[in-house]
């Protein structure tokens, strides 16, 4: 007896089975069995399926039945301060096609298996479907796209929309018609299918969608140790940027470090960045007295220091503050900005960010943004009030950053022919990104070869064809996860002049699987 035969073993005997036989409304018998399996260890990735195999190896079933196993577990959520969680897994699939374990559904809370068995039992086919359904759960295959739906984050300069982030200001999830799933419980199906060892903190995938006003749409001047990101430009708010190029602030500026290389020669880095962090720290002292008194006023309206308003709120309580105080903030805070380079952007452009590379993204301009799954970043400076901590890391930024003047990187081609370009537009140690472009009436055939893919449309409409024929419309908004496992899949543009989409893998080996 194997280990996992030692473990699962006595998991098994504990089981709950029934088979409700072929009949009238019935065309092939159902095969239930329900195991309560939160003594197996947390370190085994694959009860589910284990334990499927374990039934087929045990029953002898007749090749023209439909089996679900209903799994009850508990975990911990990392994401929520390791709160203890009961939850399901159902998977079913069928006893003449016993090599592809087809789908499953899993939710979250207390149910009493009495309580939903009797729905299996008046259903005349597609059980799982019924049951999904029943708790608004979305169904999860291995061999089928999961779409990932926008979750929006409120931000004090707009709004984030999270496609795959997990943690405690919000969880992303999987979608279909039947409902929804967190996506840590939607991956728990089929781990190794659906991921083949890469870590299950996905590439962070997210929409970032600053307000359009100047300063109050401007983001923390931030810098990251390793953390790496990319922006693709999808808008540039017209009222904001009405010649159609907005900038970007990103690395220092090219005049402010020419000026102290002729000043100090060789050794201009050190009071180039001696004076940026003193320039950062006036600025900070007045900005903290704005924050006070804008908490006072915040109070006398009943709302706490810390609480979020919205930006309108925020405008009409600084317009209270003495106009004196308010001019010297926006005096230092040009004085420190003015040490900061910036770059121009239109719709479509890239830029990426590696760690160590001082960035602002600006009022106006909304972006698609893959990054690295590393949840820390060095707060330069801000122009508002940071509600996330209390204190900016300015001087461990500029001690670590990258003081070369940063450029707009050039895509790399990698296939330009009849209607279809496909340019890499990142190379990160964790992580490459491709632009693909295809006009109309272009098919074409992609390949997983053992990476999961991420996809999300910029521009245009197309189908994404699973190689099981079925069809999910691939547009701006929803994207797409493609298994690990997905032998191929075809994207067609029938409908677009061009259809321009993004395509995120990791790369192999460099994400190991962690909790």
């Amino acid at each position: 007896m194997n280990k996992m035969e030692f473990e699962i073993e006595p998991v098994w005997q504990s089981r709950f089975q029934k088979t409700f036989l072929a009949g009238t409304g019935r065309e092939e018998a159902l095969h239930f069995c329900s195991i309560k399996v939160d003594s197996v260890p947390d370190t085994l990735e694959s009860e589910g399926i284990s334990l499927c195999k374990h039934w087929l190896e045990q029953d002898d079933f007749p090749r023209d039945g439909i089996l679900l196993l209903h799994l009850e577990r508990k975990r911990k959520e990392f994401w929520n301060t390791n709160q203890v969680c009961v939850y399901h897994q159902l998977y079913e699939f069928e006893t003449k096609n016993t090599d592809q374990w087809i789908r499953g559904c899993t939710w979250k809370g207390e149910s009493e298996t009495s309580e939903w068995i009797s729905l299996i039992e008046s259903v005349d086919s597609k059980p799982l479907e019924c049951i999904a359904k029943h708790f608004g759960a979305a169904i999860v295959s291995p061999d089928e796209p999961l779409r990932l739906e926008e979750l929006k984050i409120p931000k004090p300069w707009g709004h984030e929309g999270w496609y795959t982030g997990v943690e405690k200001r919000g969880v992303a999830s999987v979608f279909d018609h039947f409902g929804c799933t967190e996506l840590p419980y939607a991956l728990g199906l089929f781990p190794e299918q659906l991921l083949n060892g890469h870590d299950k903190k996905l590439i962070l995938l997210k929409t970032l969608n600053p307000l359009s006003e100047a300063v109050m749409g401007d983001l923390y001047l931030e810098m990251h140790e390793k953390k790496r990101e990319v922006y693709v430009v999808t808008a540039l708010d017209p009222e904001a940027w009405p010649s159609g190029t907005g900038r970007i602030l990103a690395g220092l500026n090219s005049k402010v470090k020419d000026r102290y290389h002729v000043r100090f020669g060789a050794s201009w880095r050190e009071p180039l960045l001696l004076d940026f962090q003193e320039q950062i720290q006036e600025y900070e002292i007045t900005r903290r007295k704005m924050d006070q008194l804008l908490d006072q006023l915040k109070e006398q309206l009943g709302i706490s220091g810390e609480e979020e308003i919205t930006p309108q709120q925020l405008a009409d309580l600084e317009n209270k503050l003495p106009q004196e105080l308010r001019k010297e903030e926006a005096l230092l805070r040009e004085k420190a900005y003015s040490f900061i380079g910036s770059v121009p952007v239109k719709v479509g452009d890239v830029v990426t960010f590696p760690a160590m590379q001082i960035h602002s993204l600006q009022h106006g301009i909304r972006v698609i943004e893959f990054q690295t799954p590393h949840y820390e970043r060095l707060i330069v400076m801000f122009a508002q009030k940071v509600l996330t901590q209390d204190h900016w890391d300015t001087e461990r930024a500029i001690r670590l950053l990258n003081t070369e003047p940063y450029q707009l990187p050039e895509p790399v081609s990698l296939i330009k022919e009849n209607g279809f370009i496909e340019e890499r537009i990142v190379d990160f140690p964790d992580f490459t990104v491709e632009r693909i472009q295809m006009v109309k009436t272009i098919s074409k055939e992609f390949c997983c070869e053992g990476n999961y893919h991420l996809l999300i449309c910029v521009s245009g409409v197309a189908h994404l064809e699973s190689e099981s024929g079925k069809i999910n419309e691939l547009l701006p908004g929803p994207a797409f996860l493609l298994a690990a496992g997905t032998r191929f899949y075809r994207i067609s543009n029938k409908v677009s002049e061009t259809l321009i989409f993004l395509r995120a893998v990791p790369v192999k080996n460099t994400m190991g699987a962690q909790d």
